[in-house]
């Protein structure tokens, strides 16, 4: 019983380590808001978010936005 619990448990530590968590993606500036922008960003599957008409996207996605948004 002992060993199932531990095997258990490394398995939730390990899934819970691997996962990402939305909330800690840092957000950057990317622009003013357009509507191209908005559809050139969600034609190439980058999640952002607009705020006072300023578009921000998430850092790991500055270099794929940069290849098709520029």
């Amino acid at each position: 019983m002992k060993k199932m619990l531990v095997v258990f448990l490394s398995a939730v530590l390990l899934l819970q380590g691997c996962s990402t968590n939305e909330s800690e993606q840092k957000l950057v500036e990317w622009g003013e808001y357009s509507t191209s922008q908005e559809e050139r960003l969600k034609k190439n599957g980058i999640d952002f978010k607009v705020e006072d008409d300023t578009i921000y996207i998430e850092e790991k996605d500055l270099n794929k936005a940069a290849a098709c948004c520029s």
